[in-house]
């Protein structure tokens, strides 16, 4: 998975992610997907998240997984936040990614 990422203020990207164990990708198939983003990992909201419907699961059996962050969810202040994925498999197990570091720069035109 990524470690950092960066994006403009107010500019729509997706974010793709990866997932793998012990360097292999690990199947997505049937599994259930959260995206948490805050400002810091102390803080008690989200300033957006992403649930699993707003995933692209096209090539989840690679481990692969997309998401459209929009011009709403990265009209926060410039800087860096933290995000975390969770994913919940169909076998009741649930695992979180390491710390991703999401950084917001500040658009040159509003």
């Amino acid at each position: 998975m990524i470690d950092m990422v960066t994006f403009k203020q107010k500019e729509a990207k997706t974010l793709t992610l990866t997932v793998k164990e012990n360097g292999n990708p690990v199947s997505l198939v049937g599994a259930v997907l959260f995206l948490g983003v805050k400002r810091t990992k102390g803080d008690a909201e989200y300033v957006f998240s992403k649930g699993d419907a707003d995933f692209n699961k096209g090539q989840a059996a690679q481990g692969i997984v997309s998401v459209l962050l929009s011009t709403g969810d990265l009209t926060q202040e410039p800087g860096p936040y933290v995000g975390e994925l969770k994913v919940s498999y169909p076998d009741g197990t649930i695992d979180k990614s390491a710390d991703l570091t999401l950084v917001i720069k500040q658009a040159v035109t509003g």
